[in-house]
């Protein structure tokens, strides 16, 4: 129907009204249409979105997807698995060795470094140097079949006679080298390199009425019987007469597991062990050790010459310390673990050598019975080790440092030197660091040290046989002179220190300063 408009243009009320009804009902009617159509009717893309997607087929996952989502894992975790073995030799020097190196024959058999590589690297050296002399010596002389003997290849042969020795030869420290006999019988006597030790435990330790209630916990005393800890604690052993002895300390035992293990069940039991103060779990590594068959030490860690450079540790005893503070820290460290026979000194070579500071700390160490050893390695009665042997106090002294180089030329050759010593004197001590190559350097020598004509015995047993006590009078001399010797030393300590501190004069700049050379 047309609509009508009124004179000013605008569309009459009522025809407008009329008109929006009748779009209404035409709007609704077109919803009522659009609900009842069928979509089975519509063509496909006249469909919504979500009635294509649910009707679209669906294929199934191929072999290539699979593979693709492999690919992509395999590449996120190869860094992390190539990091992995790339850390094996680092983590574990054994097992990257013989992973690397699978596929030798040699791989399961030896381990680098090992006594048995080296016998089994000559023994192929010597075997192919034999096989080809003889080839050549059988094609020179014709079909004969004459070969050479042991003396005529290794005196022929640049180079095997400084690996086995010429037969009959002696070495560099005048010992000959065994025939195949003798070491047959050496090993059938001893046992060979890889026959473990059976294990000679010691009483176990704290034993009753040898310890006392001290500040920091239980320490060392003489027993009311007289018993002293050294006698009660220390291994066993009665020194053969007229046949030179050596002794062996190992010392920072328990800083290192697997070195402790080691050290624990792969040395000699004459071997003595000095446990750290600062190791943890002082009294299980004390207890295996001696339920092993070895005595302990207690290292007593001191102030060295140059000190602060070197650095003794906590607790250490210090000469700038009053006598009343290093009784404390001595009386803490013997609490650390019980059954130690005795006190090794750990650096100390400025600390032993001041009356002052040494003296009360031997006196201590006399009123607990237990044993003093002195391990500067210098091979001289140093004054604490006097004063010991003045006390009655069982004591020893070093006379090498075995490892100071850890190297195995190093090792042997201090070795040998130790060998030498107790064969001059009698008696030889040597020290030594819980190195791995010094474990092993110090197993396969003392295999080999009663041919020598020397008996590895314990540190106990040589208390006593190095240091002679001196007189009343001599006594007396020797601490005037070590008194006047530390005045000396403080005094020069003093002229140093105030040379220090005094500022130059700059009205006198020709004159000069006040110091020690001057």
């Amino acid at each position: 129907m047309p609509f009508r408009k009124k004179k000013n243009g605008d569309i009459d009320e009522d025809m407008a009204s009329d008109l929006a009804d009748d779009l209404g009902d035409g709007m609704t009617d077109a919803d009522d249409d659009e609900d009842n159509i069928n979509l089975d009717d519509l063509p496909f893309n006249e469909l919504p979105i979500e009635v294509q997607f649910k009707r679209m087929p669906k294929r199934p996952k191929s072999r290539r997807s699979w593979l693709s989502k492999l690919l992509i894992i395999t590449l996120f975790l190869s860094p992390f698995c190539a990091t992995a073995v790339a850390m094996i030799p680092v983590l574990d020097p054994e097992t990257g060795w013989r992973l690397f190196h699978a596929g030798g024959p040699e791989a399961t058999i030896t381990v680098p470094g090992t006594e048995r590589e080296l016998q089994e690297e000559i023994a192929r050296g010597v075997k192919d140097i034999q096989d080809r002399d003889r080839a050549a010596m059988e094609a020179a002389n014709g079909a004969n079949g004459q070969g050479q003997s042991a003396e005529d290849i290794a005196g022929n042969l640049d180079g095997v006679s400084d690996l086995i020795g010429t037969p009959g030869a002696t070495d560099g420290t005048g010992d000959g080298a065994p025939t195949p006999e003798e070491l047959a019988a050496l090993i059938e006597e001893e046992g060979s390199f890889d026959e473990p030790i059976e294990p000679d435990p010691l009483r176990p330790a704290p034993l009753p009425g040898l310890d006392e209630e001290g500040s920091f916990g239980r320490i060392p005393r003489i027993g009311d019987d007289g018993t002293t800890p050294f006698e009660a604690y220390k291994r066993p052993f009665e020194l053969p007469e007229g046949t030179p002895v050596v002794a062996v300390m190992l010392t920072g035992v328990g800083l290192n597991e697997e070195r402790t293990d080691a050290a624990i069940n792969d040395l000699p039991l004459n071997i003595s062990l000095a446990i750290s103060p600062y190791a943890r779990d002082l009294q299980t590594v004390a207890r295996e050790a001696r339920a092993m068959g070895h005595e302990v030490f207690l290292e007593l860690p001191m102030e060295p010459a140059d000190f602060p450079l070197s650095d003794p540790g906590p607790r250490a005893l210090l000469t700038s310390l009053s006598e009343g503070e290093n009784l404390v820290r001595l009386e803490w460290l013997l609490a650390r673990f019980p059954g130690y026979a005795g006190l090794v000194s750990r650096q100390g070579s400025k600390f032993g050598s001041l009356d002052s500071a040494i003296r009360p700390v031997i006196e201590f160490i006399s009123r607990t019975g237990l044993m003093y050893v002195e391990g500067t390695g210098s091979g001289v009665a140093s004054y604490g080790a006097q004063l010991a042997a003045n006390d009655g106090t069982p004591n020893a002294i070093s006379n090498v440092i075995i490892d100071d180089t850890p190297s195995r030329r190093h090792i042997d050759r201090r070795l040998a030197e130790l060998v030498e010593i107790a064969k001059r004197n009698g008696v030889a001590v040597g020290i030594a660091q819980s190195y791995p190559v010094t474990i092993q350097r110090l197993r396969n020598w003392a295999f080999r040290l009663k041919r020598q004509g020397v008996v590895l015995v314990p540190v106990s047993a040589v208390s006593g046989q190095q240091v002679t006590p001196q007189s009343a009078d001599e006594a007396e001399a020797a601490r005037l002179e070590a008194e006047e010797r530390e005045r000396e030393v403080m005094a020069e300590q003093a002229e140093q220190e105030e040379a220090l501190s005094e500022p130059a004069d700059p009205a006198e700049p020709d004159e000069p300063a006040n110091t020690i050379e001057n």
